[in-house]
């Protein structure tokens, strides 16, 4: 059957529009030069007994189904803006994906499979700036892209709390493990090479790829790894994750726990749990766990994890990360004391004395003597918490086989009182959806993007970006004809320095600012 789906499509008829997978027929929609294959099961529906329980085969069906229409979103409370919102309903029937591929047919083409970030929480594939049609057709790629369990749903640990669920931990890594899974059984039938597959995240969901490179089930399921903004070091304990536990069942009642009390419960009183669990803490409390089987180990936290042997790995941030989640923004800072109380209640920036904190603050304010009292702030915090465990994760990944490539996003929008290159600023670019709603406060339009540029130079950027990202696919090394990429090491530290009109390799970019972090204690 896949055979005859690929003649089909060579000879350009609608024929290409209909695919067999190993679970049954599916048509998709043309979408420019690509062809798009939405809301297609990876496993069962975990409901049911299902609900807290390590996903399934997907249920094979009869007959074409459409898959021109996204699948559920995991059920969560989301705070992101337009641009990153799903318009389709949520539901614990999350376990779809999405496929892009272009309609040029010589050759397998490389994979890049998409993991959505919002902290293990929130989020989802389907929101419309994920939209993988440009990707695929710039960079010559199958974009997929992946829904999952999420929160309370996905992450909660109840191995030691409900005995009969002891074997069923980590639920939204597995159901990730299960679309690659799906991936490799399918996706050459979409034209895909299924023996150079590329897994992209971005926040949460770079977090996500930094546990599947310490989970053995994953191995061999992905070949390269890039992580935008979410370089996790390490994921929860169980005693830590006991506690989280302990605050659910709490917040449900109290009492004893098993999975029949737990399958009684609705959606909605589970969403509302997450919620009360989550609050003011940034989404982190749900999250994978070191279980003994399914992680056995901690992550990057004293090297590089096992599984990212002879695995390329792409990893960066953006230049102002926490501009995005600091409070005040449009505030001026008056005084010194004024920026020591903001620092010190960042709840992502490591807890320093205050002889560290005055020290800090005078050695940002010599490496940066133009800026700012917010100015400082925003760059101690994005240093602190998502540069610093970067920078460590791409020093770790240097001790095993396999390059690795370092870059920071610097690509100023207008938001949040001035202009910032704050996280998740880099996805439009990434995506080629650089027309989408109005983002962060507000103040990031369309008009206003367009605006602050003129002359249209955040198109070549992402042109670059796509065209990066596509290479490394291809090849494990993401240099083009116009930007020529070296590795990242510990003599030269190079750094892709992704901005307007001048994208351009820098040696240990801000090292000042480096060596005044290091050897301090990382948050995440």
């Amino acid at each position: 059957m896949a055979a005859s789906a690929s003649a089909r499509a060579a000879q350009g008829d609608d024929g290409e529009l209909v695919v067999s997978t190993r679970y049954g027929r599916v048509r998709g929609e043309r979408a420019g030069a690509v062809r798009a294959f939405k809301g297609i099961p990876y496993a069962a529906p975990p409901v049911g007994r299902g609900r807290f329980r390590a996903p399934e085969a997907a249920q094979p069906w009869q007959g074409v189904r459409d898959a021109t229409t996204l699948g559920h979103p995991c059920v969560q409370n989301n705070p992101d803006f337009p641009a990153w919102l799903d318009p389709e309903p949520e539901s614990e029937d999350c376990l779809y994906l999405n496929v892009w591929t272009p309609t040029r047919t010589e050759g397998a083409k490389p994979v890049m499979v998409w993991i959505h970030g919002g902290a293990f929480t929130w989020g989802s594939a389907g929101a419309p700036v994920y939209d993988g049609a440009h990707l695929a057709e710039a960079a010559d790629v199958v974009v997929v892209s992946v829904n999952h369990r999420l929160n309370i749903f996905g992450y909660l640990w109840l191995g030691d709390a409900v005995p009969e669920l002891a074997a069923h931990g980590n639920l939204g890594q597995r159901d990730l493990v299960a679309a690659l899974r799906w991936v490799s059984e399918n996706v050459t039938d979409f034209g895909g090479d299924v023996r150079n597959v590329t897994v992209v995240g971005e926040s949460g969901g770079g977090a996500k790829i930094g546990a599947l490179l310490a989970t053995p089930e994953a191995r061999g399921l992905f070949h390269k790894a890039i992580i935008e903004s979410g370089s996790q070091l390490a994921v929860k304990t169980r005693e830590q994750a006991n506690e989280v536990t302990e605050a659910a069942f709490a917040a449900l009642g109290g009492g004893v726990f098993t999975e029949d009390r737990l399958l009684a419960l609705s959606s909605d009183e589970l969403r509302q749990v997450a919620g009360t669990v989550e609050s003011d803490a940034l989404g982190l409390l749900f999250q994978p766990v070191v279980d003994g089987r399914f992680i056995p180990e901690q992550t990057w936290q004293d090297g590089a994890p096992a599984g990212s042997r002879d695995v390329p790995m792409i990893i960066g941030t953006t230049s102002q990360e926490t501009a995005s989640f600091l409070p005040g923004m449009t505030d001026p800072i008056y005084t010194d004391a004024e920026l020591r109380q903001r620092l010190a209640t960042f709840s992502m920036a490591p807890a320093l004395s205050q002889a560290q904190t005055d020290e800090l603050i005078a050695g940002y304010r010599q490496a940066l003597p133009s800026a700012t009292r917010l100015d400082l702030l925003v760059a101690m915090t994005t240093d602190l918490w998502m540069w610093h465990s970067a920078l460590l994760q791409a020093e770790r990944k240097l001790t095993t086989p396999g390059a690795v490539y370092f870059y920071e996003f610097a690509w100023r929008t207008p938001c949040l009182g001035s202009s910032w290159a704050a996280h998740s600023g880099q996805l439009p670019f990434v995506f080629g959806n650089l027309t989408y709603p109005t983002a962060w406060d507000g103040s990031d339009s369309d008009a206003q993007r367009a605006a602050d540029d003129p002359t249209g130079q955040r198109f070549v950027l992402a042109d670059q970006m796509m065209s990066a990202w596509g290479a490394f696919a291809h090849t494990g090394d993401p240099s083009t004809a116009q930007l020529k990429w070296p590795a990242y090491d510990l003599r030269t530290r190079v750094t892709m320095v992704f901005d307007r009109g001048s994208s351009a390799v820098e040696s240990d970019r801000n090292a000042q600012r480096r060596r005044l972090i290091e050897g301090l204690p990382t948050v995440w």
